[in-house]
């Protein structure tokens, strides 16, 4: 980049705690990645003894991918960060500083390089809708049935017709239209604390899933219990910081934050209480 530009650094531990670990987001560990490997991935392995080498090294190249993110964005950043902020599509930035990697913006292996990037995020970034859509209708779904309750069509009332998978599919639409239609700073905000948050239910569902069947789940508590903290402490600021701001006339954004940021909180609690009740009688059961 050009010497008069500096990205702001991490100067000092304050304030690293839970800000740092939840920006270190997809490379360290990531929800997202653990719910659409659950559909993929794990389809995809001959032996489950392959899943530690798959899953970690996928983790390391998309640490990797990170790295480029951030130089790339560096070779441009007189382009489109101007006053302090980011200006443009993420998108744009990316393809265009690994296009100036590698030749000059006359130049054929530039229009070749940045065409092709902009069409993979632009294909990154639709399949991950699909999947998101389509998982979220699961989870909307689910969230909505009782133990008892198989599938929908065991479900009754209102329950009965919002778990339907039609009427979850246009919640999941609707919200996404939404989404859409709010600037990235107001998405953005959000995005790695849900991300981390996931992560976090994630490994509780997976420890849940091992003592259920009998086998060692101990491994997964400390990262749990780690990431559960980081993601609700994070949350839990974001709702004081936004409810401060929507008090003092906020634009929407600040509102959609504050909304869903304390909508994650409620229901990560609530997510908590029946792990902790769930490996409790794991606990009694194997104590017997």
């Amino acid at each position: 980049g050009p010497a008069n530009f500096t990205l702001p650094a991490f100067t000092g531990k304050a304030g690293m705690f839970p800000t740092l670990f939840i920006t270190v987001a997809c490379g360290a560990c990531s929800g997202f990645h653990s719910l659409i490997a659950s559909g993929t991935t794990a389809k995809q392995l001959e032996n489950e003894k392959d899943a530690k080498l798959i899953g970690y090294g996928a983790m390391l190249i998309d640490s990797a991918l990170g790295i480029i993110s951030l130089i790339a964005v560096g070779m441009v950043a007189d382009k489109f960060i101007i006053d302090g902020a980011f200006k443009g599509a993420p998108a744009v930035a990316f393809a265009t500083g690994i296009a100036t990697m590698f030749g000059v913006e006359t130049s054929t292996i530039y229009g070749t390089i940045y065409a092709l990037l902009t069409l993979a995020v632009s294909v990154f970034a639709l399949t991950s809708l699909d999947s998101g859509t389509r998982l979220s209708r699961y989870m909307f779904g689910e969230l909505l049935l009782k133990d008892n309750e198989a599938s929908w069509k065991d479900a009754s009332g209102l329950r009965k017709v919002f778990a339907n998978p039609i009427v979850c599919t246009l919640f999941m639409v609707v919200i996404g239209s939404v989404l859409g239609g709010l600037s990235l700073s107001a998405i953005w905000g959000l995005f790695g604390a849900a991300n981390q948050l996931l992560a976090g239910l994630a490994l509780m569902a997976v420890a849940a899933w091992l003592g259920n069947i009998g086998k060692n789940n101990k491994m997964f508590f400390i990262p749990m219990i780690f990431m559960l903290a980081a993601t609700i402490t994070q949350l839990v600021k974001t709702v004081i910081a936004k409810f401060a701001a929507v008090s003092a006339g906020a634009p929407w954004g600040d509102w959609f934050q504050l909304i869903f940021a304390a909508a994650m909180v409620v229901l990560s609690v609530i997510l908590v209480i029946e792990g902790v009740t769930t490996f409790a009688k794991q606990s009694k059961k194997a104590a017997k």
